[in-house]
């Protein structure tokens, strides 16, 4: 399996493609058995990553981006692009990012799409089963205004997992609309969701934030949301640099597997070398750098 992970790396960071055929038909049969194993439905871990990366601390981010695509009819819906306001076919890729200090490792992704539960319903999975299957606790949870939703407020608080979520300025905290309980610029209020979920909610001129750690200021609130912006950082690198939306596979198996590959090859650039990951790009692009089997085998924990 690490040969055909390693191959398929190599392929995507120096042509930007994935075409099975290219690869042993055993080799290939492998890599199917492997990830057929990680995979739940539409959530897809990467359990060597977890083991290695999350036993130590690190804060849980979360964030979607959409893929357009059209050959695959099946799964594809109709879905708005927020850059500019239009709309496309395709599906999104809610991404899961574990960040300790400076490096942000992909652990796990979910596909949204035509048969596929909802974006929320799809986190509230992953995060059970990081919980209850590989016993991981992050010392964060970090998510935009999209995951403002009481049930996965309520779930985290369960877990005993802290949050820092963007909170939508048109909710009620108590019963009370937000920006009439916190009517001036800066302020935080506390208060109890519908499902009886206490929260502390902070605003900072239009921005509201939520939490379920009572002692925290706005100096902290903030410090811990900006982090969040690790998983921007980590779409840009994957869509500019390791091309992420490049499949042209009409298998959807195959669009996950190129997906899980190109979190490989994000991994592989990050944690190479104290380089800035498009320097260690480049320097593969121009052969100063060969993708080395042994990193891999690194990185993955295997044999």
């Amino acid at each position: 399996m690490i040969k055909a992970a390693h191959l398929i790396v190599k392929n995507i960071l120096k042509l930007g493609k994935f075409n099975s055929s290219q690869i042993p038909k055993r080799v290939y049969s492998e890599l199917l058995t492997a990830f057929t194993n990680y995979k739940n439905k539409d959530i897809i871990v990467i359990p060597q990553f977890i083991h290695k990366y999350c036993r130590s601390g690190g804060n849980l981010i979360v964030d979607e981006t959409v893929i357009e695509k059209y050959g695959l009819k099946h799964i594809v819906r109709k879905l708005k692009i927020l850059n500019n306001g239009g709309y496309c076919m395709g599906y999104k890729i809610v991404l899961f990012i574990w960040n300790k200090e400076s490096l942000r490792i992909p652990i796990g992704f979910a596909l949204y799409h035509k048969e596929s539960d909802s974006v929320n319903e799809l986190t509230l999975k992953f995060i059970s089963k990081l919980r209850n299957e590989f016993k991981i606790k992050p010392d964060m949870f970090l998510a935009d205004g999209a995951y403002c939703v009481n049930k996965l407020m309520k779930r985290l608080t369960d877990y005993n997992w802290a949050f820092m979520i963007r909170f939508k300025s048109n909710r009620k905290l108590s019963g009370r609309p937000i920006k009439k309980l916190i009517a001036r610029g800066y302020g935080n209020a506390k208060g109890y969701l519908k499902n009886g979920t206490k929260i502390k909610v902070f605003r900072r001129k239009e921005r509201f934030y939520a939490s379920n750690r009572m002692l925290l200021d706005m100096q902290q609130a903030v410090k811990y949301y900006i982090k969040r912006w690790k998983v921007e950082e980590t779409f840009r690198v994957l869509k500019s640099c390791v091309g992420i939306k490049r499949c042209q596979q009409h298998r959807t198996i195959s669009q996950e597997i190129f997906i899980w590959m190109c979190l490989i090859a994000f991994t592989y650039l990050e944690t190479f070398s104290n380089n800035s990951i498009y320097k260690t790009f480049n320097d593969v692009i121009f052969d100063k750098q060969k993708v080395d089997i042994n990193h891999f085998k690194d990185i993955l924990n295997m044999c």
